[in-house]
């Protein structure tokens, strides 16, 4: 649509009639009060309409509104406390409008209720009205909760509405919605959302940036006013329990406590970092993803994985943690290298080879070469691609957030990958270790009769057009890349596990796989 719609919901008292006018003044959109238009048609008050003709008669005049300006645009909505709780009516209004819950404590509420003597408030005419609003909105936490949330708290109504534009504005259409292990947080896919990522996210208390020196003089000041910015270099190197140790430290002595939020600002080593501090410093503080690379945005920030390197191998010490969302902001990928774009893109094809062929069509079909200085394909092609690749990893990690059984098809082509990595000491990226990988393992699946060779003449170029590599580099010492994967964390009782193929979008774990087979498909597939 041209002009999308506002619509705004959340509990009496949180501002949605005095923010609505002026969002709507400020955009020159109409504004509707669902209340005051029921009212006007009716004759009636609400309180009148409950009174002479029932709530269910009221609940059905809240439907037909919903549905009547669900067929327009270009207008604020701001929406009666329970009628964004029936499904229906929010189907219907999110269908040609963004939604947005204005959030505020029970004692600000009250306040605002108590000093608006004009708004009759029938749902608080009794002896508590302190308790009987805590009681409301607890009933209805989980309805306002599938919502995008704006906190207005000790906020003027001129802040929130400046920022709730600023959102609408930058266009955070792809809203994902992520269930991991009994916590439900949102996945945000737009272009310039760094500046609200603490209203996106609903963070109220202290805030910690933790970043590397290379993203943290681009963006950590995008994210607006915060209490402190860890700055850690760049690299998988870097991923170590020193580091860990070193954060924790500059935390405790700058005064931060439970009640503050880490935010993740960078690629996919700072979403390894920093969701395990989040996971361990005093036993668990919140933390939100703000991915920077394509890699970290389709991968790494998504799952609750947090993982530190030793010597011995990548992410042997860990954690999950899950996050209270994942913000990404698309217009960050305009700073990458070209061969970090690449790297990305390589997560992007194994996320389609896993579990969505239409993907892999589209990404064959398309053009994502990625040149120095430019961001090719458009921002929002990219921002359509990055929300579909990510649905992969959502369903999967869904279906096993503890990583027991079907999880494990994520690490398809990793095996391979990570040995890789460790035996170059990480001089080749991850996502062009991913490729070789990804090469490797449709190589073995049609070694041992599982799948096509074609699926490997298929998959070459696709990589190649994506700029990366196909094949294992000449100098890689190939039985050592076999060792290293014996050291592997997925390996079990002396047995490396493999994710192979039987064709593109169905993919399996198997260990029965001799070493003999994986050294000629590692010979097969080197330069």
């Amino acid at each position: 649509m041209d002009k999308p719609n506002i619509v705004l919901t959340g509990f009496m008292g949180t501002g949605k009639t005095t923010v609505g006018k002026k969002i709507a003044q400020q955009l020159a959109y109409d504004f509707v009060d669902t209340d005051e238009l029921i009212q006007e048609r009716a004759g009636k008050t609400v309180p009148e309409i409950f009174q002479e003709m029932g709530e269910i008669a009221f609940r059905e005049m809240e439907a037909a509104v919903a549905r009547e300006l669900a067929g327009m645009q270009g207008i604020v909505i701001s929406t009666g406390g329970r009628l964004m709780l029936d499904p229906g009516n929010a189907a219907a209004l999110s269908s040609t409008g963004r939604v947005f819950c204005l959030v505020a404590t029970p004692e600000e509420i009250l306040e605002r209720v108590t000093n608006d003597p004009d708004v009759e408030r029938p749902l608080l005419t009794v002896q508590n009205p302190m308790e009987r609003i805590v009681e409301l909105m607890q009933q209805r936490q989980e309805g306002y909760g599938q919502f995008s949330q704006m906190v207005t708290s000790e906020k003027t109504p001129d802040v929130v509405t400046k920022n709730l534009v600023g959102i609408f504005q930058s266009n955070p259409d792809q809203r994902v919605p992520i269930m991991g292990a009994g916590k439900r947080y949102e996945y945000i896919v737009g272009g310039g959302l760094l500046p609200f990522v603490k209203n996106l996210a609903g963070i109220t208390g202290p805030v910690a940036v933790i970043t590397d020196t290379n993203t943290g003089p681009l963006y950590a000041q995008s994210c607006g006013p915060v209490d402190m910015v860890i700055e850690v270099p760049p690299g998988q190197q870097h991923k170590t329990l020193t580091v860990v140790q070193s954060i924790c430290e500059e935390l405790i002595e700058k005064g931060f406590d439970r009640s503050g939020t880490i935010i993740g600002l960078g690629g996919s080593v700072i979403s390894g970092l920093a969701g395990f501090v989040a996971a361990v410093y005093m036993r668990g503080v919140d933390l939100v993803h703000c991915p920077t690379s394509l890699l970290a945005m389709v991968d790494t920030s998504i799952g609750g994985k947090a993982g530190i390197n030793l010597p011995q191998g990548k992410n042997l010490v860990g954690a999950f943690k899950q996050p209270t969302a994942v913000i990404a902001d698309v217009a960050t990928l305009q700073s990458l290298s070209p061969e970090e774009f690449s790297s990305g893109m390589a997560e992007v094809i194994k996320h389609s080879l896993i579990d969505d062929a239409a993907l892999f069509a589209r990404i064959e079909s398309g053009s994502w070469a990625r040149e120095a200085g430019t961001l090719v394909p458009p921002l929002a092609d990219l921002q359509a691609l990055v929300a579909q690749a990510i649905q992969v990893k959502i369903r999967i990690v869904q279906e096993d957030p503890f990583d027991q059984g079907r999880r494990n098809v994520l690490n398809l082509g990793h095996t391979f990958a990570h040995a890789i990595e460790q035996v170059c000491k990480h001089t080749i990226r991850h996502g062009e270790a991913v490729a070789m990988g990804l090469v490797a393992a449709a190589n073995l699946s049609a070694r041992l009769g599982h799948s096509s060779p074609s699926l490997q003449e298929r998959l070459e170029p696709v990589l190649a057009d994506a700029g990366l590599p196909n094949r294992i580099p000449a100098h890689i010492d190939l039985p050592q890349v076999y060792e290293a994967m014996r050291r592997d964390k997925k390996a079990a009782s002396g047995r490396i596990r493999f994710i192979l193929f039987r064709t593109i979008g169905d993919v399996f774990v198997t260990d029965a796989v001799t070493q003999a087979q994986v050294l000629e498909t590692l010979a097969d597939i080197r330069e």
